[in-house]
């Protein structure tokens, strides 16, 4: 599935409907954020957490740190 594909499908969780000019603005920004999304989760993997604590698995890292600065 291409970037804009998941980018329509997921505001469409939201009932937005994008047009194509919107779409070609963020399906880039959603690579860079898939990007850079990997780039954390490697250098949080790259160390240790504390005894009985796991790393969130269930959505990107970066959702889970914007979500908590709102």
């Amino acid at each position: 599935m291409e970037s804009r594909d998941i980018v329509k499908a997921k505001l469409a969780e939201w009932g937005l409907s994008p047009s194509d000019a919107d779409l070609d603005e963020l399906a880039p920004a959603y690579e860079t954020m898939l990007r850079w999304n990997k780039i954390v989760s490697d250098m949080l993997d790259s160390r240790p957490m504390t005894p009985g604590m796991e790393f969130p698995t269930s959505e990107p890292i970066l959702i889970h740190d914007i979500a908590r600065y709102r």
